[in-house]
């Protein structure tokens, strides 16, 4: 039987009988009595019958049924006996119980049932991500691994905060929970990607998860005070601003995916125990995003996403205990700040010869309107013989007049 927390109730259905064997024929049985054993592990709650027939049951430490007196030949019983399952525990892997027929009737064949139920336990558990998208930023200027000296010269921080429940008992020693982790490291070309600074796991008491291998803070860098957000002075500080004289923006491209599955990101696989538990724990993930990858691999980006996952399992050598697998994604963001993308800076040659090419055209412009007198100004003697000459101008004579002064 598949068990788990949720199930309040079992049902036993019994039937019963008395049918004719090929020696005997079927005779009516008189004071019929069923009894049946209770498990431990379970309480008595009821009794239901489906044959029709009013059959009534007392429980203390054994149920005891009255099937009729008598309970005649050739006829059928149905009886569900319903159990409360209280009782049930991780520890349970077995549920027994006997039935035994009685009658004052002669019958020698009448021997015990034993009725066997295997409990195979499945653990209920939740398994939560506080963001499971989340937005950061990169900006400022490379800096490499040489010149870091603690955590805050890495990039933005970072924080996944898991948290897991189990409804119901504690595991105990029976198993423990594992969070397996696969964690976005590094770009397809090993440059650092999401570099991971601690792993705090928060339950009964507080530790830290220190996988094999050096994952964690593999360049023993000083751990900065961490958080998901900076005030201007910090960011300022870490990531001073470029600065040029003449900078032209260069143009974004599309987006960028990276992650395992397309084989665009390397990815570590690390397991953290959830070993101080009871019944929840919280696990909060800290880390840094690689400021001076983004720099050199994906400053013209659109947005970079960073994509890695996180599987909840149980670990256990009991086969009577299982749990179903959760898997949470978990996304991150990383756009470029505005205005801040890396700037193209125009060459100095560029700058002296834009300069004396205009000019060598400007001087060719005014070469040409010289010469088409553009610039030529009129002399003070040719001004004075064009006012003398209209001075001279005289009015003609009339017909009239001309007459007159032939005649």
């Amino acid at each position: 039987m598949e068990f788990s927390s949720n199930i309040k109730k079992l049902v036993m259905l019994v039937n019963v009988t008395n049918s004719p064997t090929e020696s005997e024929a079927a005779e009516d049985a008189h004071q019929a009595m069923l009894n049946i054993s209770i498990p431990q592990t379970l309480k008595y709650s009821g009794v239901r019958t489906q044959s029709g027939t009013d059959i009534e049951c007392s429980a203390n430490e054994t149920i005891l049924c009255d099937l009729g007196n008598p309970f005649k030949s050739d006829q059928k019983a149905s009886l569900i006996i319903i159990f409360e399952t209280s009782g049930i525990t991780l520890f349970t892997e077995q549920i027994t119980s006997q039935l035994q027929l009685s009658t004052i009737s002669e019958q020698t064949d009448l021997l015990p049932v034993p009725v066997t139920l295997n409990v195979k336990n499945t653990v209920l558990t939740m398994f939560s991500l506080e963001k499971q998208v989340m937005d950061t930023s990169f900006s400022g200027s490379v800096i490499g691994e040489s010149a870091m000296n603690s955590t805050r010269d890495v990039g933005s921080p970072l924080e996944f905060v898991f948290r897991v429940q189990v409804l119901g008992e504690p595991l105990g020693d029976l198993g423990r929970l594992v969070i397996d982790f696969e964690w976005p490291f590094a770009v397809s070309n090993g440059k650092w990607l999401l570099y991971l600074t601690e792993i705090v796991i928060r339950g009964q008491s507080e530790s830290h998860c220190v996988p094999p291998g050096k994952i964690v803070n593999y360049l023993n860098l000083t751990l900065s005070k961490e958080g998901t957000k900076r005030n201007k002075r910090e960011v300022e500080s870490v990531y001073p601003h470029a600065e040029a004289s003449v900078t032209v923006l260069t143009t974004r491209k599309v987006p960028q995916f990276l992650d395992c599955w397309r084989q665009t990101a390397l990815c570590q696989s690390f397991s953290c125990p959830l070993s101080n538990m009871s019944t929840q724990v919280e696990v909060r993930v800290r880390a840094r995003l690689w400021n001076s990858t983004l720099l050199e691999d994906y400053a013209k980006a659109l947005r970079v996403e960073v994509k890695g996952k996180a599987t909840l399992r149980l670990l256990t050598d009991k086969p009577a205990i299982k749990m179903e697998n959760h898997t949470r994604e978990f996304t991150v963001n990383v756009d470029p700040v505005l205005g801040e993308e890396k700037p193209y800076e125009v060459p100095l040659w560029i700058i002296i010869v834009a300069a004396v090419a205009g000019i060598l055209l400007l001087g060719i412009i005014s070469l040409i309107l010289w010469k088409c007198g553009f610039f030529r100004r009129a002399s003070r003697r040719e001004m004075y013989e064009a006012k003398s000459q209209k001075a001279e101008i005289k009015i003609q004579p009339s017909e009239t007049e001309r007459l007159t002064e032939e005649f």
